[in-house]
């Protein structure tokens, strides 16, 4: 059974976190919860009418939304910070469920061992940080 990390970078390799992001972005765009706060008889006096404003504050105040956020900006700073080889192993390994260690070692030129132990660096520095 994956991890918690792994399942984080296979989303951010695979291209699933950044699609949710966008889904989560949309959604709130979209989503048309008009209120009412028009209860009771009379007119509504001073009732300000600005969409795009309250559209705004949604998207900056939704907790899902920027945790996604959080998530992809830390995988961004921590992958960067790692030698460009350890980069593409760990990114080639996360990005497909049909990749095996076989086929990055063959792909990269070097021990399955050794894309493992890069694996379990990378896994182990984010797994902190996350």
């Amino acid at each position: 059974m994956a991890d918690r990390v792994d399942s984080i970078l296979r989303d951010y390799f695979s291209g699933r976190l950044e699609l949710r992001i966008k889904q989560r972005i949309e959604t709130i765009r979209y989503d048309s919860q008009e209120v009412d706060e028009n209860i009771g008889g009379g007119r509504a006096q001073n009732k300000h009418t600005r969409p795009v404003d309250d559209m705004v504050i949604r998207i900056e105040q939704d907790r899902y939304l920027n945790s996604l956020k959080k998530q992809k900006e830390d995988v961004e700073r921590w992958i960067a910070t790692f030698e460009p080889d350890k980069q593409k192993v760990v990114a080639y390994y996360y990005a497909s469920k049909s990749v095996t260690w076989v086929k990055v070692a063959q792909q990269f030129h070097i021990s399955e061992r050794t894309a493992m132990s890069w694996r379990v660096e990378v896994k182990h520095i984010l797994g902190a940080v996350l």
